[in-house]
């Protein structure tokens, strides 16, 4: 039951990026001047608390930084539809949103046919870790001694999410009692 609540929420995260926000073109500019949010609700309970706009993060290496790993293979947010298919293989198995779940990763794809994208990867498994080395089970203060300051944080059905806007995808850690019990990443911000 809980791994449901925590996909009912991710994926109205997902949702709402996917729905909500946007990233304007490259005319010159560096991606931290490009990144622009479309919809302020998303994150105005959090910009009221803190007093300014969310802190944002610029990739130096998207590809390793979307990436969750169990050891055996990595997912990353820029992998195609064809290089999850290789990887995973295929998978008849849905959540209630369409998401199409695996052993330790559910994957959200946006699109048709061999067209998908991917546009959001989560787990809840405790063996599957980011590039930093944080893994369900870690404890708030990892996610934080990892990442550090936080883009903005959320509550919702008792938990709280840990974000960070970074070259126009967000990484989430849903927190329960201090604990990590999933991860995130999803295109867009917030």
């Amino acid at each position: 039951m809980k791994k449901k609540l925590v996909a009912v929420i991710l994926s109205a995260v997902v949702c709402f990026s996917i729905v909500g926000c946007s990233k304007t073109g490259n005319d010159g500019a560096s991606d931290a001047d490009n990144i622009e949010v479309v919809s302020d609700d998303q994150v105005e309970d959090q910009v009221d608390d803190i007093g300014s706009e969310p802190v944002t993060y610029k990739s130096t290496d998207e590809k390793a930084d979307t990436t969750l790993s169990n050891g055996t293979v990595e997912i990353s947010l820029f992998d195609s539809y064809k290089d999850i298919v290789d990887k995973l293989g295929e998978s008849d198995k849905e959540d209630e949103f369409g998401n199409v779940v695996y052993d330790d990763f559910t994957i959200q794809f946006f699109g048709e046919g061999d067209d998908k994208e991917i546009s959001g990867i989560f787990t809840y498994s405790e063996g599957v870790e980011t590039n930093k080395g944080i893994s369900v089970g870690d404890s708030y203060d990892d996610v934080i001694a990892a990442y550090g300051t936080p883009s903005f944080e959320s509550d919702d059905a008792g938990y709280t999410t840990v974000n960070y806007i970074i070259s126009g995808f967000t990484l989430g850690f849903t927190v329960d009692n201090n604990v990590v019990i999933s991860i995130s990443f999803t295109a867009g911000m917030g």
